[in-house]
């Protein structure tokens, strides 16, 4: 495991123990380890007792700032420190405290890095000195800060290969200490972001929250443009989202939480991507693309997450006017390129009838022009099926498949397009030998089977019941409304839109009863409020 060497003390990543060179091991606890993380995280920097304080208080500290004494006393006896000769942590008097130890160097494998913070150079020294070294250190701390725990920030002063590294190079300029930081892919030195700033007034979580920003637009933009196998701009956000997201569900009901790398990913991903995607428009970074993509990407949280948030807060007329504004202000601009077109119909097609029309044309005449054929054969397969030519959706999404590297989110997301239209068009059997290829793990074979579920079933599979069972009333309902929006609203046909949501609606009427469904969804489609047959085994419940 990687480590930040102070001295003698090698502390793990994230402060929960250290060794010394001895090989005695160091334990902290909670409290202390995120007394390091503040401390060290702002080498040479005061921190008040207040802030140190605020640390801290996540782990039911009581408003006394005396607490902080207490704690860095026990902190500075465990690894051997002094309060008149510090090496460590050092005491200013009536202020707080600073982390004095000279700077660290982080050991273990290169090929363990995510972001390596190096080389470091100061421009009329051999070598970097402590001051750019402490700044390299709170660099770092930023990042890993943002990051989660898998992705690796090391300070490297002398590194010149990394899979990713920011360079650090310091310069006296007009009086002042100035940094350039440039953020540069291993893989070919490429530039991805630079910038400059003054040593003394720079925010290092803001410079951090920059570099991240370009890293995840270039792993966005990572399979290139317009390469035939590229996945649509929904897939591809997500995908790179994922690596800067800890997707360690939190707060989610029952078995659904434990939902994980089938068919969709993390709601923690699309999250992470719009703060990204704000940022860059608030920093004036935006491009008619960036607007795009926001517009995708709330589109994408609806997908993902939509069953969760909606049985808490209804925001579609606030959403969809502002991915209206962010698309059709900008729709000019983005016909221009095939692959920024077929993105923006995907979204058009979102906003129901009004724009289906719309949708398609842009959509038809970009799949004529586009040479990334994997995302032109699903977007225009997805549209050819809402409006009703399914046989044509099916051909393109087939077609699209081989185009994915197996196991992908990008195959999952296919298969899971393919699975909707089946049902949409009443071949439930083909459908249901799709669905095999799409829930693998037993835990995700009740919510798919359910979502998925023929109109005509009337005793619900072993998997459907157990997920029924375990499911709280708000969610189910919200699961409902969560259909209807997604999908079945977005096919023009009537029997389409029938097939898509009522094998849903009717075991979730019995499970639950009638007042299940919202009435938006029974008034728009009222065959979800249709009669429905009692299983066979109705004397011994349908559900456990």
């Amino acid at each position: 495991m990687m480590g930040v060497n102070y001295q003698n003390l090698t502390f793990a990543p994230d402060y929960s123990y250290a060794h010394g060179d001895d090989g005695k091991l160091i334990r902290f606890t909670r409290a202390e380890r995120l007394l390091l993380a503040e401390l060290i995280g702002h080498a040479g920097v005061l921190r008040s007792r207040e802030q140190l304080l605020d640390a801290v208080s996540k782990v039911g500290s009581d408003s006394s700032d005396r607490n902080v004494d207490f704690f860095i006393n026990r902190l500075r006896s465990k690894i051997r420190d002094s309060a008149k000769n510090p090496k460590f942590i050092g005491t200013r008097y009536g202020e707080g405290y600073v982390w004095v130890g000279p700077h660290s160097v982080q050991t273990g494998p290169l090929a363990e890095c995510y972001v390596v913070v190096g080389p470091i150079v100061t421009i009329g020294q051999e070598s970097a000195d402590s001051h750019a070294i402490q700044f390299a250190e709170g660099l770092a701390q930023a990042l890993r800060k943002q990051l989660p725990a898998e992705r690796v920030v090391s300070v490297r002063p002398d590194e010149t290969s990394a899979g990713f590294r920011i360079n650090l190079t310091f310069i006296v300029s007009g009086g002042r200490n100035e940094c350039v930081s440039c953020l540069q892919s291993g893989e070919n030195t490429k530039v991805i972001f630079v910038r400059r700033d003054a040593c003394h007034d720079i925010d290092v979580t803001s410079l951090a929250e920059s570099h991240l920003t370009a890293l995840w637009q270039f792993q966005v933009d990572r399979p290139g443009q317009g390469a035939p196998d590229a996945a649509p701009l929904a897939v591809r956000m997500a995908e790179a989202g994922g690596l800067f997201a800890d997707d360690t569900p939190a707060g989610l009901p029952g078995e659904i939480a434990k939902l994980q790398g089938e068919a969709f990913p993390s709601a923690v991903i699309w999250r992470k991507n719009e703060v990204q995607l704000r940022r860059l428009l608030q920093d004036g970074r935006g491009t008619p693309t960036t607007r795009l993509m926001l517009a995708v990407n709330i589109y994408t949280g609806y997908i993902i997450d939509g069953w969760r948030f909606l049985a808490n807060e209804d925001p579609r007329e606030r959403d969809q006017a502002e991915m209206e504004s962010l698309v059709l202000e900008v729709l000019p601009e983005l016909l221009d390129d095939p692959q920024d077109a077929l993105s923006a119909a995907h979204v058009l097609s979102f906003m129901g009838p009004a724009h289906q029309v719309l949708a398609l044309e842009i959509a038809e005449e970009a799949f004529a022009r586009s040479t990334a054929l994997a995302d032109a054969l699903s977007i225009l397969g997805r549209l050819r099926g809402f409006a009703g030519d399914f046989e044509g959706a099916l051909d393109l999404l087939r077609r699209a498949r081989p185009l994915c590297k197996p196991g992908s989110m990008f195959e999952r997301y296919i298969t899971s397009c393919i699975c909707q239209n089946l049902l949409a068009s009443g071949d439930f059997e083909q459908k249901d030998r799709e669905l095999e290829l799409l829930t693998k793990s037993p835990i995700s074979k009740g919510p798919y089977r359910l979502l998925y579920a023929n109109p005509n079933e009337t005793l619900p599979s072993f998997p459907v019941r157990i997920h029924l069972a375990l499911s709280p009333r708000k969610y189910a309902r919200a699961a409902v409304l969560w259909s209807y929006y997604t999908s079945a609203r977005l096919y023009r046909p009537r029997e389409a839109q029938e097939n898509v949501i009522v094998g849903l609606a009717r075991h979730m009427r019995r499970r639950f009863g009638d007042e299940i469904i919202p009435d938006e969804v029974s008034a728009a489609i009222p065959a979800t409020m249709g009669c429905i047959a009692q299983p066979v085994s109705e004397k011994t419940s349908s559900y456990v």
